[in-house]
C-alpha cells in the first residue's frame, strides 16, 4: 500500500471511529510505527487531522458532522440553492442527486414534479421521493455508510457503468479555485466522479462555507463542471477565475 492509500485509509478510519492509534494502524497496514507517524505528521501539516499522544483525531473545523446535524447548517441558504437548482429540471429529465444535505433539499423541490427519473445512492432522498409515484427511482446500491445513510463501493460502481443522466447535481466538501472540487469520503467520492462523467450537464450545489476549503479527495477539476450554485455573492475576482475555467457561478443571495 502506497503513502496516498495509507493516508486515505487513516482518514476513513477517523471518519468512522473519530480516533486512531499508531500501534493499531501499524498492525493493520503492516508498516512500521515510524511510517505511520510520518503519515500523521503529513496529514496534520495539511490541516486534516490533529496528532495526539499515540495517535490522532480529526481536526475539529473540518470534521464531518452527522447527516441530520448538517441538514440544519446554513439551512436558509441551502433552501435557496435548491430552489434555483430545481429550475434546471424539466419533465422527462433523468436526474442524478449526489450525496449531501443540499441535494436533499433539492429532492424536496423535485418531489413537487412528475414524470422525471431520479438516480441516487442517498437513502434519505430515496425515502423522501418514494412518496411521489410519478417519479421513477433508480438506486445503484452498494455498501451502507451508516452515519450518512448512503451507499457506495464496487457494486455501485458496476451499476453506474450502465447509467447516463440528463443532469447531475453534486454536493462537495470543498471548492477551491486552484484545487477544484473535493470531498471527504473516498468511497462516496468514487461514485460522484463516475456520475460526473455520466451527466450531460453537471451542477455543483455548495453553500458559502465550502469555498476556500480543500478536503482529502479530489472529485473534479473545473473542466468537468458546468455550473456552481451558491447562496452568497463571491467577489469579482473569484467570479472571473471561475469564468476563465469555463464554469458559470450563480449566487442566490439568500443570506
Amino acid at each position: 500500500m502506497n503513502s496516498q492509500s495509507r493516508r486515505e485509509y487513516i482518514i476513513n478510519q477517523l471518519e468512522e471511529n473519530h480516533t486512531v492509534k499508531i500501534l493499531e494502524l501499524s498492525t493493520q497496514l503492516k508498516v512500521t510505527r515510524e511510517t505511520i507517524r510520518k503519515d500523521l505528521y503529513y496529514l496534520e501539516e495539511k490541516g486534516l487531522i490533529k496528532k495526539i499522544h499515540g495517535g490522532a483525531v480529526l481536526e475539529s473545523q473540518i470534521q464531518e458532522t452527522d447527516y441530520e446535524k448538517r441538514k440544519n447548517e446554513y439551512h436558509e441558504g441551502k433552501l435557496a440553492i435548491a430552489k434555483r437548482a430545481a429550475s434546471y429540471v424539466e419533465e422527462g429529465d433523468t436526474v442524478y442527486l449526489d450525496y449531501g444535505t443540499t441535494t436533499f433539499e433539492l429532492a424536496r423541490e423535485l418531489l413537487k414534479m412528475k414524470n422525471i427519473t431520479v438516480v441516487t445512492n442517498t437513502i434519505p432522498i430515496v425515502n423522501l421521493l418514494l412518496t411521489n409515484e410519478s417519479i421513477e427511482l433508480i438506486i445503484p446500491g452498494g455498501i451502507v455508510r451508516n452515519n450518512e445513510s448512503s451507499l457506495y463501493g464496487p457494486f455501485a460502481s458496476n451499476n453506474i457503468k450502465e447509467i447516463f443522466v440528463t443532469i447531475g447535481f453534486f454536493g462537495c466538501s470543498g471548492i477551491d479555485v486552484n484545487r477544484g472540487i473535493t470531498s471527504h469520503h473516498t468511497g462516496e467520492n468514487i461514485v460522484s466522479k463516475e456520475m460526473i462523467d455520466h451527466s450531460q450537464t453537471t451542477i455543483v450545489l455548495a453553500d458559502h462555507s465550502k469555498f476556500g476549503t480543500v478536503a482529502l479527495n479530489k472529485t473534479a477539476t473545473f473542466d468537468k463542471i458546468d455550473i456552481i450554485i451558491t447562496d452568497t455573492e463571491r467577489n469579482k475576482e473569484e467570479y472571473q477565475q471561475f469564468i476563465q475555467q469555463g464554469v458559470e457561478l450563480f449566487s442566490t443571495n439568500a443570506l
